[in-house]
């Protein structure tokens, strides 16, 4: 059989979802016709490309390295369908509840200046990496670590909170400390986490520890399972309302800074969109009001340029 484009684009998006489900959905294709173009491209190389666990998917070694072929040639092509003097758009990368406040006021500004310069959102497990392999112009990152190869500009930052079932006796708490979940598991996902293990709050391999598909496992795990507990930016709390969830402001946490990452030979739109966050964000103080309670103060928002 022969190997069409949208093979490797059903390859892609698998990739960078971390979920044959989720590529289904961002594509607008049903499941089986997910799984069934991957056996057929599976077929067609003679290798396995996926491992499959759960809900998850996630490359082999040689499906790592596919996945930067495909995306070079996807790449090309989407680029050659562009039409002639038209600006593709800028393509930016986002994790879970990335999608900030600060975000989304640079979005509405920047459109309302732009007309003829559109910004395509795409939520990905892994930002970076598709900043890394130019499937995207910018990446919007938490917790990032200076790198020569790129270029950042640090455009929030927000306090940590501790998510534990409304049912879990801390549920009542207006704030919890590290040596309150010293006895308790850590949920986290497989990937993207904002929490280093230093802030566990307990050895690394407790457990009662676990480690969840996605951030929707991760709240499934939280809510139905007793002296577990997430640690995650207080704007999960907004982004992933549930029932049988509490979220608490954690005391003596580090906040989380969010940053805009580029790669410093970026087109020149990329630039023109990262002066445009300065203008915008940068004359904001860190000046922030008294809360009336620490449950409050989770919900504050620190705009910070850098």
């Amino acid at each position: 059989m022969k190997i069409e484009m949208r093979h490797l684009r059903i390859f892609v998006t698998i990739v960078n979802e971390g979920s044959m489900v989720r590529a289904a959905q961002r594509l607008g294709l049903t499941q089986p016709s997910i799984t069934r173009a991957m056996q057929e491209l599976e077929q067609r190389l003679s290798v396995t490309l996926l491992t499959r666990a759960g809900r998850g998917a996630a490359p082999t070694a040689v499906g790592r390295g596919f996945a930067d072929t495909a995306r070079q040639l996807l790449k090309a092509f989407d680029s050659a369908l562009d039409a002639p003097g038209q600006t593709p758009p800028l393509r930016i990368a986002y994790a879970w509840s990335g999608l900030i406040p600060e975000m989304e006021t640079l979005l509405h500004t920047w459109r309302a200046q732009n007309l003829h310069q559109d910004i395509e959102l795409a939520r990905m497990p892994t930002p970076l990496m598709a900043l890394d392999t130019a499937i995207v112009d910018l990446a919007l990152v938490r917790e990032w670590t200076a790198n020569p190869r790129y270029k950042d500009l640090r455009i929030n930052r927000e306090p940590r909170v501790v998510a534990v079932s409304a049912a879990d006796p801390l549920a009542t708490r207006e704030a919890v400390s590290f040596a309150d979940l010293a006895t308790y598991g850590l949920v986290r996902p497989s990937h993207g986490s904002s929490t280093p293990h230093h802030l566990w709050g307990h050895p690394h391999n407790n457990l009662r520890d676990r480690i969840a598909n996605d951030v929707e496992d991760c709240i499934t795990t939280i809510a139905m399972t007793q002296a577990v507990f997430g640690i995650t930016p207080a704007s999960t709390a907004a982004f992933y309302r549930h029932s049988a969830i509490v979220y608490i402001p954690l005391q003596q946490a580090p906040t989380v800074v969010s940053s805009l990452i580029w790669s410093a030979s970026g087109r020149p739109e990329v630039d023109a969109f990262v002066d445009h966050a300065r203008r915008t964000l940068c004359p904001v103080t860190e000046t922030i009001g008294a809360s009336a309670t620490p449950r409050a103060e989770a919900s504050t928002h620190r705009p910070v340029c850098h």
